[in-house]
Formats: structure tokens, sequence, C-alpha cells
């Protein structure tokens, strides 16, 4: 995480990836899902994960899995396995783009599952970031 503009009223963060910032800001829940015997998947499009972030989280590095390079058709069919499998405690994924057939895929396996969904829209891999 760096900190690229600081003052009083202001302070802009830019995170190297979505995951980092997903487990700066779920901290809380990650950990007592950690807790589950269960795998932690991690899905995303190009690799975005790093074990040093795991450990700073507090998470049991030896159940976290990230698969990279997926496409979206990849990603879906993923999650659904996923879910229900019901072999992890929570999936984040890492997708853009997602049509409404898509939406209603993941949205009846995560009905049918006891498995925490975390979707991630990755913005700076569309638009990169502009200062001023």
């Amino acid at each position: 995480m760096l900190i690229e503009h600081s003052t009083q009223q202001l302070i802009a963060i830019n995170f190297e990836s979505p995951f980092q910032q997903v487990l700066q800001q779920q901290r809380p829940l990650l950990k007592s899902l950690n807790k589950a015997k269960k795998w932690q998947l991690w899905l995303s499009n190009r690799p975005m994960l790093k074990r040093s972030w795991i450990n700073i989280a507090g998470l049991d590095k030896n159940k976290v899995v990230h698969l990279a390079n997926l496409n979206n058709a990849n990603l879906i069919s993923t999650i659904e396995k996923a879910l229900q499998n019901k072999t992890c405690s929570y999936v984040v994924a890492c997708i853009n783009n997602l049509n409404e057939q898509d939406k209603s895929r993941l949205q009846q396996a995560v009905s049918s599952s006891d498995t925490c969904l975390l979707l991630v829209h990755d913005v700076q891999s569309e638009y990169p970031i502009q200062y001023h």
C-alpha cells in the first residue's frame, strides 16, 4: 500500500492490486473465515496476490490458493464449481464486465452454497491512474 498524497484532511491510498485492497479492508471478515478448515480461493485474470500480504493479514498461507490468468468464462465456471463443492470458506474473484447471464449463474451458485463470495472490479486494468 502506498500513500500517494497526504494532508490533514485527505489521505489518498493507491493499492498495488484489488486483492491488496480486499485484504486491507476486509481483514476482520477474512480472518474469521480463515478459522474454517477449508480453502481460501482467489481468482483473477492476472497475477495480483502476494504472499507477504497474506502474512500481514494474518491468514493461513497454506490454505490460500490463487489461480491467475483465467478469462471471464473460466472465472465464472471456476467460481460456480468452488461454490457447489463447498470446499472453500470464501472465494474472492476479480472480474470485470459481468453480463446478466453471468450474474444469474453466480446468484444461483451462491444461494445454494454456504461459501462467501467477494467480487472485485479491477478498475486499474481498464483505466490507468492519471495525476493532475
